[in-house]
C-alpha cells in the first residue's frame, strides 16, 4: 500500500529503461491521462488567454498581436533549445521522464499567474506584465511539452502501437478541448459568488444581483489549471523509456540539431503543413468571440458553445479514433490530402448558413470530422520522420524534432492571434467592447439589466467575426496539402526501415 501511495505522488523513482516488452494498458491509460491534463491547461491558454487579454483587461488588439509575435520569436529560439536539452538528457529515469516529474506544477501556477485581474491598471503595466508572465509560462510549457510528445517514440519500437499510441493522444488532447466548454459555466459559478474581493462588472441580458467577470476567470482557471497539472505529472512514475539511448558522445549540439532538422525533408514537410494549415483552428479561438457576442449578446456563451463547438468535436475524435485503419487502408498521404481539400467545403457553407443554426451544427461535425484525420497524421508523420533519420544517421532525436512539433503549436496559434486582432482592429472591436463593458458595468452598479443584440448593433464586428471562422479556416484547409504532396515515405518504405532499425538497436545494446 505505501508503494502504491508512493507511485500515486511520484515519489518512486523506478529505472527508466527495463526489458519489459512494450508498454502495458496501464503505461498506456496513464499516459493519456497526464496528455488530458496537459491538454486542459493549453485549451485555456490557446482559446480563453486572448478573450480574457481583449475583453476583460481591455488591451488593444494591436497590442495583443505584438505580444503574441514577440513571445514566438522567443519560442522560436526556445523550442529548439529545450529539444537539444532533452536530447542531451542522461539519466536512470530516461530522457524524457525527468522533466514530466518537474515541470507540470511549476506550469499550472503560472498558468493562473496569466490571469491576474490587474484590470484597474494603466495599460503600459498591463502589457508589460502580460509580455513577462507569458514568456515565462510558454518557457515552462516547451520544458514538459516536448517530453510529453517526445517519449511516445520511446515507449515502443512498434511502429503499430506506436501509431495507436499517438492517435489516442490526439483523440485525448481534442478532448481536453472540452474545457473551453466546461470553462464558461464554472467561470459563470465562480464570478456569481460575492466574496467582496471584486467590483460587481454585471453580465448583458442577465438579472443576476452580483457578478464578476475577473473573478470567475481568475478562479475558474485556478481549479482547471490545477487539476491538469496534477493529472500531467503523472505519467513520471507509471511510463518506461525502451528505446536505448546512444552513448552521450553521440549526442549533438544545437548548430547540428538545426542542420539535422534542415536535411530531414519529411519533417520539414510535416511542419510546413501544420503551420500553413493553422487557420483551421480559428473555429474554437475566434468562435470564442462569436458565441459570446454574436450568439450569446454578451450573456451567457455556454449553450452556444455546446451547440457548434460540441458537433466539431465529436466530429474530431471520431476520426481520430479510425484515423489507424484509413491509413492503414489507404495511406496517410492519400487520405491526408483527400480529407484537407474536402474540409475547405463545409467552412465556406457555414458563412451561407450562419443563420440557420441547425444546418451549422450539422456542417461543424464535417468540419471536426475531416480536420481530425490531419492532426493525427501530422504527428505520426513527424515521428516516422525520427525514424527516417535515425536509419540514415545512427542518431535518435526524439526531442529535436518533437520540438518542432511543439514550436508549430504555438506558432500557429500566434498566427490565428495576429490575424484576429488584425481584423478586429479594422473594426475598432477594443472601443466597441470598452464602451459596451462599461455600459454593463454602470448598469449593474444601479441595479439595472442592460439588455443587447449584439448582431444588430455591430454588424461590421458580426461580419469579421464570421469571416474569421469560415472563410479563413477554409483557405488554411486547401494549404495545409501542399507540402504533402512531396512527402515520400510511403507505408512499405517505413516497414523496411523499422526492420533495419530493429537490428542496429540489437547490435547496440551487445556492444
Amino acid at each position: 500500500m505505501k508503494n502504491k501511495v508512493k507511485e500515486l505522488l511520484c515519489l518512486s523513482f523506478p529505472n527508466a529503461t527495463k526489458d519489459i516488452g512494450d508498454y502495458s494498458n496501464r503505461e498506456r491509460n496513464v499516459y493519456l491521462v497526464g496528455m488530458l491534463g496537459q491538454n486542459l491547461i493549453y485549451a485555456i491558454i490557446g482559446s480563453i488567454l486572448q478573450v480574457f487579454y481583449t475583453d476583460i483587461l481591455i488591451i488593444p488588439t494591436i497590442a495583443v498581436s505584438v505580444i503574441m509575435g514577440v513571445s514566438r520569436i522567443w519560442d522560436g529560439i526556445n523550442d529548439i533549445v529545450m529539444g537539444t536539452v532533452v536530447d542531451r538528457t542522461h539519466t536512470r529515469w530516461g530522457k524524457c521522464r525527468p522533466y514530466l516529474k518537474f515541470v507540470p506544477i511549476p506550469i499550472a501556477v503560472t498558468t493562473i499567474l496569466l490571469f491576474l485581474p490587474i484590470t484597474n491598471l494603466p495599460n503600459s503595466f498591463k502589457v508589460v506584465f502580460v509580455i513577462f508572465s507569458f514568456l515565462l509560462w510558454e518557457t515552462l510549457y516547451t520544458l514538459g511539452d516536448i517530453p510529453l510528445w517526445g517519449v511516445t517514440s520511446l515507449m515502443t519500437p512498434d511502429e503499430q502501437k506506436r501509431a495507436k499510441l499517438i492517435s489516442a493522444a490526439r483523440t485525448i488532447s481534442s478532448v481536453g478541448s472540452i474545457a473551453i466548454v466546461a470553462f464558461y459555466p464554472i467561470k459563470d459559478a465562480f464570478g456569481a459568488l460575492d466574496l467582496g474581493l471584486f467590483e460587481n462588472t454585471g453580465k448583458a441580458n442577465s438579472d443576476l444581483a452580483y457578478f464578476s467577470e475577473p473573478q470567475g476567470y481568475l478562479l475558474a482557471v485556478a481549479a482547471i489549471a490545477l487539476v491538469g497539472g496534477i493529472m500531467f505529472r503523472l505519467p513520471f512514475a507509471f511510463i518506461r523509456e525502451r528505446i536505448t539511448q546512444a552513448p552521450k558522445e553521440k549526442d549533438t549540439g544545437l548548430k547540428e540539431n538545426l542542420k539535422l532538422m534542415w536535411e530531414n525533408k519529411l519533417f520539414l514537410r510535416s511542419l510546413a503543413s501544420n503551420i500553413l494549415g493553422c487557420t483551421k483552428t480559428l473555429m474554437l479561438s475566434a468562435g470564442m468571440y462569436y458565441c459570446k457576442w454574436v450568439l450569446g449578446n454578451g450573456g451567457d456563451e455556454t449553450l452556444w458553445l455546446v451547440k457548434l463547438g460540441g458537433p466539431f468535436l465529436v466530429g474530431m475524435i471520431i476520426a481520430m479514433n479510425i484515423s489507424t485503419q484509413v491509413a492503414r487502408k489507404y495511406g496517410k498521404k492519400k487520405v491526408y490530402l483527400f480529407t484537407s481539400y474536402l474540409n475547405a467545403v463545409p467552412y465556406v457553407l457555414i458563412f451561407l448558413f450562419a443563420e440557420h443554426l441547425i444546418v451549422m451544427g450539422i456542417l461543424m461535425f464535417f468540419c471536426g470530422f475531416l480536420t481530425g484525420f490531419s492532426t493525427v497524421y501530422n504527428t505520426t508523420m513527424i515521428a516516422d520522420s525520427v525514424d527516417y533519420m535515425e536509419h540514415k544517421t545512427g542518431r535518435r532525436n526524439d526531442g529535436v524534432f518533437f520540438s518542432g512539433l511543439n514550436f508549430t503549436s504555438k506558432l500557429t496559434a500566434a498566427i490565428t492571434a495576429i490575424i484576429t486582432n488584425l481584423i478586429f482592429s479594422f473594426v475598432n472591436y477594443t472601443e466597441t467592447i470598452n464602451s459596451l463593458t462599461e455600459q454593463i458595468s454602470t448598469a449593474a452598479a444601479a441595479g439595472q439589466q442592460f439588455t443587447l443584440n449584439f448582431a444588430q448593433s455591430y454588424p461590421e464586428i458580426t461580419t469579421a467575426m464570421l469571416v474569421l471562422i469560415t472563410f479563413v479556416p477554409a483557405i488554411g484547409c486547401v494549404l495545409q496539402a501542399i507540402p504533402i504532396h512531396g512527402y515520400f515515405l510511403t507505408e512499405k518504405e517505413h516497414d523496411k526501415i523499422l526492420e533495419d532499425l530493429k537490428v542496429m538497436r540489437e547490435e547496440r545494446v551487445e556492444q
